[in-house]
């Protein structure tokens, strides 16, 4: 999915922090991930490529999981006005499939005056990931005091995990539509009659169950799929 592109992303943020570590007696006025920060509440977000899955603000876990991303400098100093095309999210383990690339997860305004902005609405993605890397002008940020990219506990569900030319078992290939093919995957976990239960797989658990919990295949994880798989299913506009 975006395997090469996260490489690229990686190999940005250790040169930047390696330039910040020689340089950090000047203002650059250049991001540095190492002392930009980002925080969260952990939760569990259903994506899909149309954009219309659950709000990062309201996520199916039931949990406020805004992204609060400030951008500083080298000299701790927070930066004003970075453009929300230049603000991301990818996946942690590379598996999701972003519609129309880095801008279908775009931070919601430009950073203020002292560098801060939010993320507050679903990644338009395909996939499935257990967490969420924010991405600023080409670099991952990064653990305070580690230097070292910063996994967001949000993990990121979609309707969309199956292409048609088909893939390995529980293996993502998603293709920025939700069709027939994930359809069958989906029924393939879905477990309408408890004397046969289906093999349980985390990426098709979409909502909670009637005891508020996750962990289960239900009616409502399959209510939810279908809001997306009908008519001719939901898709990337771009």
């Amino acid at each position: 999915m975006l395997k090469g592109k996260y490489v690229l992303l990686s190999l940005a943020a250790a040169l930047v922090c390696w330039q910040a570590a020689g340089f950090d007696t000047a203002n650059s006025g250049v991001i540095d991930p190492c002392k930009s920060t980002v925080a969260a509440t952990a939760g569990v977000v259903l994506v899909c490529p149309l954009g219309d899955g659950d709000l990062l603000s309201a996520t199916a876990s039931g949990t406020n999981s805004t992204i609060t991303l400030t951008v500083r400098d080298n000299t701790n100093t927070g930066i004003q006005g970075i453009p929300t095309t230049d603000m991301w999210l990818v996946g942690c383990n590379d598996g999701l499939l972003l519609c129309g690339g880095s801008q279908g997860s775009n931070a919601d305004v430009a950073t203020g005056p002292t560098g801060v902005t939010t993320f507050t609405q679903e990644p338009a993605a395909g996939g499935c990931d257990s967490g969420l890397y924010v991405v600023v002008q080409g670099a991952v940020i990064q653990q305070a005091g580690a230097c070292q990219p910063l996994c967001l506990a949000i993990a990121a569900r979609s309707p969309d995990y199956k292409s048609t030319a088909g893939c390995p078992l529980d293996t993502p290939c998603p293709d920025s539509k939700v069709t027939n093919a994930d359809f069958s995957w989906f029924t393939s976990h879905y477990t309408v009659n408890i004397a046969l239960p289906k093999p349980y797989y985390v990426c098709a658990d979409y909502a909670r169950n009637q005891a508020g919990n996750f962990g289960d295949i239900t009616l409502a994880d399959f209510s939810k799929f279908t809001v997306h798989f009908q008519g001719a299913g939901h898709k990337c506009p771009i």
